[in-house]
């Protein structure tokens, strides 16, 4: 008991001090909440960072097949415009009767 009322007198002679303990222990373990809230959002967010990398190297590989999809269509379509040529000079070089001939075999009516 006697120990008890010595604690009792020492902090009412110290009331300051216990005030300012006491608000320091309050923000102290206020910021460490927040630090903790901070590191959860921190790891959440580098996990999203990983997926989305994942995602661009993904991406990446497609549009690069596309590019090389692009580069086969472009080459069948020169091809087709080569054939194409062909056949006009030929046709442009054919006299009238030649034409007449060719367009009845070719749109003959069956």
């Amino acid at each position: 008991m006697i120990l008890l009322n010595r604690l009792l007198d020492s902090l009412e002679k110290q009331w300051l001090a216990v005030i300012v303990a006491a608000l320091w222990l309050f923000t102290y373990t206020a910021s460490q909440e927040k630090n903790n809230a901070l590191l959860e959002q921190t790891k959440y967010l580098e996990v999203k960072v990983i997926e989305l990398e994942k995602k661009d190297v993904e991406a990446a590989k497609v549009i690069d097949s596309l590019s090389k999809i692009d580069t086969v269509i472009i080459n069948r379509i020169k091809t087709i415009k080569q054939k194409e040529y062909v056949q006009i000079r030929i046709i442009d070089s054919l006299p009238v009767s030649g034409l007449q001939r060719y367009f009845t075999d070719r749109y003959s009516e069956k």
